[in-house]
């Protein structure tokens, strides 16, 4: 009825608009309507006659209309007056969602001024279907959830209003969901799913409804949206093991990792609550968690820790695996593993000392340690074998079983080995057999056996001469082998064969260090040398000693000058020498001999000339002592020479003699008398034979270091090489029982000996040794520890009892079991143990949990035989029996639980043993029922309702809601949320975790007065259960809105000429607010030439109000202010800028009356002279400038010939070269003028100054002015140093700078007899005249301006001395004559390059000699291992040690020889033989039946298999082989192409193929 009465409103409503819409307003005002949609050109009234205007006026008096939007939906016809539709109307665009759709229009008429305004109400019609925001939404339900909960669904939106809008929904049939509607508005209308059926996931996980949406139009338009409801898993099925019990079997000491057994179970639920996490059960013990590990995701057990079968026979394992839902549900079973024993304990040895030492002289047979020997293996592994390794002179001598005595069992010598490591090797009887050793030391002690020694049987000692006394000579040191005081060693002098004094007069020994010092200083010159011997006595009991021969040779010192021996020896006397003026070069002079008392080169002596120093006169002979002339007499040498001869030894330091000697120079060559021959002349220097002596030198010894340093890189190479060649192998046991020899060095790296005769590995074949076969195996510890098990003992006491305790005893010593002696069970004497229990309220009837066991140390019937359990009406227990000693129990559920009435429930576990009387122990049992997601949240209230005022800051409380659930802990924690709505989410914000509602938008009341929203409450649990309730908002309105402008412009430009009143733009103010807050006054602010003129009700025109200047402003922004009448009022401004177009009124200016122009002489036609530039105030065509020249007052030529200027930029450009000695100054004028109707112009004056050049050189004045010629100038050969030769004068037709000169002589550079002065020009002397100048100086005069650059002129000017002088001699020198002899130096050459020569042939030939012995040597020590056969049935590998040393290398992975035992290979084995380096090669399989030899052997032999293809042990092609085959048996050999015989100690035979 409601519905009705508002439809009929609206009819009511729009009619009364239809008859007024061609009514005029009162204030001018017209309003019409028009349908959205309709076609342009449509007719909406007529103006023209609405508003009584003639239509010839129209046009006349440009009638308008002006719109606020971009698009111009509306036009008027000015023919006919009529408006019509000028574009598509779509209602949605113009006005969305808003019910009245209102479109203003102002018309607009001049002459006078007139404005109408004009409103189109736009109406709606039904042209838009329902539109849902998405074309799905998801629903989340937990099927848990209860009938009855209602779920809100996104709403449908259609644009258009009133009957045309959504007015219901509709959904598609199914069981288990309704609809339910809600009305808010006419525009409002929501819907909500209601639950009508329980959902069952498991049945049903999806499912999908069609929600359809329905408006009121005619025909009415629907839109539909597809609702997919997924029903959410909840945890109610726990998990199922496959199996309840599991069994595995595994052998003790499996690695760890190993896998043992998989678990699989499976949970019917979804997600999370299907996945599965495995694990062993809480109440397990850490033994198994230790040894244990399960994969928590896979369910594999693996081995953990160490599985001992001595320590534990089987494992009895919970295990559990519970899912990931909340709460987790779990499931339990059990895993019996059984472990299978292997002998995995190798024997232990303890060594107790008898002995801390052993003399080296004990007898065989002395005890030195006890030996006991252990297994923790029982039957046959526990029987162990003993033997010491190596070759000791110690032995093991059996007491009883497992007990062994170490005794000697050979001679001792400390002196050869000071302690001995025995190693002792246990070994059981096991399959396989292990073995342990252990490594004793025995420290050998020392007897006096052993003299001192000394390191030679002789010693020679050189001291030199004249030593201070007290000086070391020597220290001499006696080596005892044996220790401590035995090894001490003192030391005393014994006389020597010294003919002079005894020998301890002359020398003294420290009897400790054995440091022989002298007691006297010697002379080598009295005693050249002496003998003595030195005594070394041990402090043994009894000492033992022994001596040395010391021989002492003294050595000489330079402590003689040499002597000079007659004619010259008197000391002091000068000694005359004659020799004549006309001499030769190497004339004899005299001969200086001298002697030194002294010996070798002490007493080398050498002769030099001493003073005086320099002389070029004489020379002597170093060694000879012969003086002789270096060269010829010459008139200014004197007459008389005095030599002073220097005679030095060549000691350290040197001594010397002087000899004086007088040479007289006579002119008669008769009266001189030699008494010496003369001897040709012999010249020390250095010659090009010494070159070539010093390059073979050099030669040789570079060779000779080049082969040392090859051989010895060779010899490197070939010793690393060899390490890598030979390879000691080892034996490895194989899965098909063979045993396979291989290098395999890339674990370790083993030097074999050259002291081991033994066999190193001893294999035996599958099925072999005998049981009494002694194994010798490496064990990687040598450390074992011992378990042992304390004997129990029992004491029963009635009554009192009584303990006693000694004092001072330490705290912690125990006193007594009083547990034990009174009879209480150690159980009883703390509180019952408690065990937690988790289990989900959804636990279904019949489920199991297993429950800790307790610990009973009795056995037998006193062991635990069963449980009880306190009444409960939830619980029941059942009994599991493994054994006499296993008993275990399960806690059965019986009735569902409810944690609601009751969160835990405590029980009392008690266990019973068997015994007479039975005791018993005690364990609570704590039952937390864990929270199932089964309650709903609920609000306080369905409907909440708030008020807040519009434009509240973000943040405001608006409302609380409340909502509570009964579940626990995360099923109890409550989210809060809006339901999906894009306008509530940015307006409102609830907080999730306390449901307070706040502003987050802006709350206006003109856009919204009321908001309602749907709210949701959900909590945390799997699934989530959610509930809803509705927030009704509504908002109170305030005078928050400010007054609105819209200016509407007439004119885009205004003339800065324009007249007063004129219309410039249109003013519309409008004000959300109602009533007084919606009366709006406006303004314009500021002082400007613009005025408001109103219209009618909030309509202005902007019109002139003062004359205009577009350069004092060329733009003006209006500031219109509009102010309501609200309390407090609110206002708005609006800035709208007006621009003044320019008209030609200024003239163009410049920015000075008169410019100043420097323009350089002679630049080039063209250059840029100036660039006038003058400044038009005017705007565009008004503004543009150009220019033109004016004649100025320049005499010489007309302006236009000179100069051109650019009518565009100004710039001025000369038409000629300008010369500063033609013309210095012009003048001119610059005329410029707009582009404006009428144009304007204004002109400049421009002064040209022409600037000077350097472009003349100085001009020469006479009389030196002639140009090429040269000018003579005489003065005397006395002239004094400044005397005037001339002055050069000239001039330079520049000015300033330019024609500043100055003088220079140019040639000849450097004359140091004549200078010019700068700037006066005048040319003077130096300084005098000498006789090595020339008569004539020609002089070159270079004068030079100061221009930049520079230019010059010269002058040439020769300068002539006049004077008669004599002419000058020159005498020369004669030169040394120079000879090439052969000198002592080439001697020395020749000495040293035969030296070394020999001594590096000899190196040569003593390398190769010993590189031929060591090699021979190597190959006799590098042989190929042997595999040798035992009575036994073994294999032995030997390494013949006496032969070679091998090294393993980390480059073989190949193994070299394979081992069969008696019966293997098959025959199509393959074999693998041994080459000389490390490579492998592979041969041939043997054959199956082809060629197959069988040899009845003399003895009972067997034959070891070998292939014949290949070579298999290297170098025994062709020869023959040993092998010892001692065991009845047939040899087979295979086919081959080579004869290979066999040398057996059965039988001798050669087999041919």
């Amino acid at each position: 009825m409601q519905f009705f009465t508002r439809e009929k409103t609206v009819k009511i409503i729009r009619l009364i608009l239809f008859l007024l819409c061609v009514v005029q307003d009162a204030t001018g005002q017209l309003t019409y309507s028009v349908s959205e949609e309709v076609e342009p050109g449509t007719t909406v009234g007529n103006l023209a006659k609405n508003l009584n205007i003639n239509l010839q006026e129209l046009q006349s008096r440009m009638f308008q209309i002006v719109t606020g939007s971009k698009t111009k939906y509306f036009e008027v016809n000015l023919d006919t007056g009529l408006l019509y539709v000028n574009d598509r109307i779509d209602r949605e665009v113009i006005c969305p969602g808003t019910i009245k759709c209102i479109v203003n229009l102002e018309a607009i008429i001049h002459n006078p001024l007139k404005v109408y305004r004009v409103e189109i109400n736009i109406l709606d019609i039904n042209d838009y279907s329902p539109l849902f925001r998405a074309e799905s939404q998801s629903i989340n339900i937990g099927e848990n959830t209860l009938p009855g909960v209602k779920f809100p669904l996104l709403g449908a939106y259609d644009p258009d209003v009133g009957k045309n809008a959504i007015k219901t929904y509709k959904l598609s049939p199914n069981e288990h969901f309704s609809l339910t509607l809600h009305s808010g508005s006419e525009q409002s209308v929501s819907a909500e799913l209601v639950l009508q059926k329980p959902l069952d996931r498991e049945k049903q996980s999806v499912i999908q409804l069609l929600l359809t949406a329905v408006d009121g139009g005619t025909p009415p338009r629907s839109g539909t949206s597809e609702i997919i409801i997924s029903v959410l898993d909840i945890n109610d099925n726990p998990p199922a093991f496959s199996s309840s019990l599991y069994k595995a079997r595994i052998y003790e000491n499996v690695p760890p990792g190993t896998s043992l057994i998989t678990l699989n179970a499976t949970d019917v639920d979804e997600g999370l609550n299907s996945d599965i996490v495995y694990s062993f059960s809480k109440h397990e013990q850490e033994q198994i968690l230790d040894i244990f590990y399960i994969d928590p995701q896979t369910g594999t057990i693996t081995v953990k820790g160490n599985i001992d079968y001595e320590q534990n026979t089987a494992f009895e394992i919970r295990a559990e695996a519970h899912d990931k839902g909340q709460p987790p549900m779990a499931a339990h079973c059990k895993v019996l593993i059984e472990v299978i024993d292997v002998n995995d304990n190798s024997p232990e040895i303890i060594v107790k000392p008898l002995l801390n030492t052993v003399q080296e002289n004990a007898k065989v047979g002395t005890a030195i340690a006890l030996v006991e020997v252990h297994d923790k293996d029982g039957g046959q592994n526990g029987v162990v074998n003993c033997k010491i390794a190596g070759e000791v002179p110690f032995k093991l001598q059996t007491n009883y079983k497992n007990y062994y005595s170490l005794e000697v069992d050979g001679t001792l010598d400390r002196e050869s080995a000071s302690q001995y490591n025995v190693t002792i090797i246990a070994t059981d009887e096991g399959s396989p057999p292990l073995s342990s050793t252990s490594v004793f030391a025995i420290l050998v002690s020392d007897v006096n056996d052993n003299a001192p020694e000394f390191s030679q049987t002789e010693f020679n000692i050189h001291v030199k001469e004249n030593s201070p006394v007290g000086s070391l000579i020597q220290t001499v040191t006696a080596f005892d082998a044996d220790a401590n005081e035995n090894a001490h060693v003192t030391y005393s002098l014994m006389d020597g064969n010294s003919k002079g004094a005894p020998v301890s007069t002359m020398i003294n020994i420290n009897s400790v260090t054995g440091s022989i010092y002298s007691l006297q200083a010697f002379n080598y010159e009295e005693v050249k040398t002496f003998q003595f011997r030195v005594l070394a006595t041990d402090s043994g009991v009894p000492p033992l000693s022994n001596s040395v021969a010391i021989n002492v040779f003294i050595l000489d010192e330079n402590d003689n000058s040499p002597g000079i021996l007659p004619p010259y020896s008197d000391q002091g006397s000068v000694h005359t020498e004659s020799i004549p003026y006309s001499a030769e070069v190497g004339y004899f002079v005299a001969k200086i001999r001298a002697v030194d008392a002294d010996s070798g080169y002490n007493a080398l002596i050498s002769f030099h000339i001493a003073e005086p120093k320099g002389t070029n006169l004489f020379r002597i002979g170093t060694s000879t002592g012969e003086i002789r002339t270096k060269r010829r007499m010459s008139d200014n040498d004197l007459r008389t020479h005095p030599l002073v001869i220097l005679v030095s030894d060549n000691g350290d330091p040197s001594l010397s003699s002087t000899v004086s000697v007088d040479v007289v120079v006579v002119e008669n060559n008769g009266d001189i008398k030699t008494q010496f021959k003369e001897r040709p002349l012999k010249e020390d220097q250095f010659s090009s034979l010494h070159l070539y002596l010093l390059i073979a030198i050099v030669s040789v010894s570079v060779i000779f270091l080049l082969s040392i340093f090859s051989l010895i890189a060779l010899k490197c190479h070939r010793t690393d090489d060899s390490f890598g060649r030979y390879s000691t192998p080892a034996i490895t046991a194989h899965p098909d029982g063979s045993w396979s020899y291989s290098k395999s060095t890339q674990q370790y790296d083993v030097c074999f000996s050259s002291d081991t005769l033994k066999s190193d590995v001893v294999v035996f074949p599958a099925g072999c040794p005998p049981l009494d076969a002694d194994l010798i195996s490496i064990s990687e510890v040598d450390t074992f520890k011992q378990n042992q098990t304390l004997p129990k003992s029992e004491k029963d006491v009635t009554g009192q009892l009584t303990y006693s305790v000694s004092e001072e005893v330490e705290p912690g010593t125990a006193v007594g079991n009083l547990a034990k002696n009174l009879n209480i069970n150690i159980q009883e004497l703390q509180s019952p143990e408690t065990q937690a229990i988790n289990i989900a309220e959804s636990t279904l009837p019949g489920v199991r949990f297993p429950l800790r066991g307790a610990y009973d140390a009795d056995v037998g019937k006193n062991a635990i035989k069963t449980y009880k359990l306190s009444p409960n009406d939830h619980f029941s227990l059942t009994l599991h029996s493994g054994g006499e000693q296993s008993v275990s129990a399960e806690l059965v559920l019986q009735k569902n639980l409810d944690r609601e009435k009751q969160s835990d429930i405590k029980l009392l576990l008690t266990a019973v043993d068997g015994g007479s009387p039975p005791r018993s122990g005690t364990s609570e049992i704590v039952i937390n029922v864990l929270d199932n997601n089964d309650n709903t949240p609920v609000f306080s209230n369905s409907l909440y309702k708030a008020q807040i005022l519009e434009n509240i800051p973000t943040g405001s409380l608006v409302i609380t809601l409340n909502a509570t659930d009964l579940d626990h802990g995360t099923n109890s924690e409550i989210v809060y949320s809006f339901s999906e709505d894009d306008q509530i989410l940015e307006m409102f914000y609830i907080d999730s975790e306390t449901g307070i509602i706040t502003v987050k938008g802006n709350i206006d009341y003109e856009v919204n007065n009321a908001f309602e929203i749907r709210a949701e409450a959900h909590d945390k649990g799997q699934p989530p259960m959610a509930a809803h309730c509705k927030v009704l908002v509504e908002v109170i309105d305030v005078n928050d809105n400010s007054p609105e402008i819209i200016v509407k412009p007439l004119l885009n430009t205004v003339q800065e000429n324009a007249k007063v009143s004129t219309a410039i733009a249109l003013l519309e103010v409008h004000d959300k607010d109602g009533g007084q807050n919606g009366v709006v006054n406006c303004k314009i602010a500021g002082q400007v030439p613009f005025k408001l003129q109103t219209n009618y009700k909030n309509y202005y025109s902007l019109e002139v109000d003062g004359p205009l200047d577009r350069e004092s402003a060329s733009q003006y922004n209006v500031t219109i202010i509009a102010t309501d009448e609200g309390n407090p009022p609110l206002s708005s401004t609006s800035v709208f800028a007006i621009l003044v177009s320019d008209v030609n009124d200024n003239a163009p200016q410049f920015a000075k009356p008169e410019l100043d122009v420097y323009l350089k002489e002679n630049s080039p036609v063209g250059s840029l002279i100036q660039t006038v530039t003058a400044f038009d105030a005017d705007a565009n065509e008004n503004a543009q400038v150009t220019y033109s020249l004016m004649d100025g007052n320049n005499k010489v030529a007309p302006v236009s010939t000179m100069i051109n200027i650019n009518s565009v930029t100004g710039s001025i450009y000369s038409l000629q070269a300008f010369n500063y000695e033609d013309i210095k100054m012009f003048q001119f004028r610059v005329l410029a003028t707009d582009s404006g109707v009428p144009p304007l112009s204004s002109s400049v004056a421009i002064n040209v100054f022409i600037l000077d050049e350097n472009d003349n050189r100085p001009g020469i004045l006479p009389p030196y002015s002639d140009q090429g010629s040269v000018h003579t100038e005489s003065i005397p050969y006395s002239a004094e140093a400044g005397y005037f030769v001339a002055k050069i004068r000239a001039v330079d037709a520049d000015s300033g700078y330019n024609a500043l000169i100055s003088f220079h002589i140019a040639e000849p550079k450097g004359t140091n007899l004549f200078r010019i002065g700068t700037s006066t020009g005048e040319i003077r002397t130096k300084r005098r005249m000498s006789d090595n100048d020339l008569r004539t100086h020609p002089l070159v005069i270079l004068v030079s301006d100061n221009g930049d650059p520079s230019l010059s002129s010269t002058v040439s000017v020769d300068v002539v001395v006049v004077e008669n002088n004599g002419d000058i001699k020159t005498q020369f020198k004669e030169r040394p004559l120079k000879e090439d002899q052969f000198s002592s130096l080439h001697l020395y050459l020749l000495i040293a390059i035969v030296s070394v020569s020999v001594i590096f042939l000899l190196s040569i030939f003593s390398l190769i000699a010993l590189k031929c012995h060591r090699t021979d040597d190597s190959f006799g020590r590098y042989s190929t291992p042997a595999i040798t056969a035992h009575p036994d049935g073994s294999w032995s590998y030997s390494k013949s040690t006496q032969q070679y040393d091998v090294c393993f290398s980390s480059d073989t992975l190949k193994s070299d020889v394979v081992v069969f035992p008696a019966g293997c290979p098959p025959l199509d084995a393959d074999l693998i033989s041994i080459s000389e380096v490390d490579t492998f090669k592979q041969n041939q399989t043997l054959p199956k039946s082809e060629k197959i030899r069988r040899f009845q052997l003399s003895k009972s032999c067997k034959l070891l298999l070998i292939s014949m293809g290949e070579l298999v042990i290297r170098g025994f092609v062709g020869e023959s082989v040993d092998v010892n085959l001692q065991e009845k048996a047939e040899g087979l050999i295979s086919e081959s192409r080579s004869i290979f015989p066999f040398k057996l100690h059965c039988v001798d035979y050669k087999y041919y193929t």
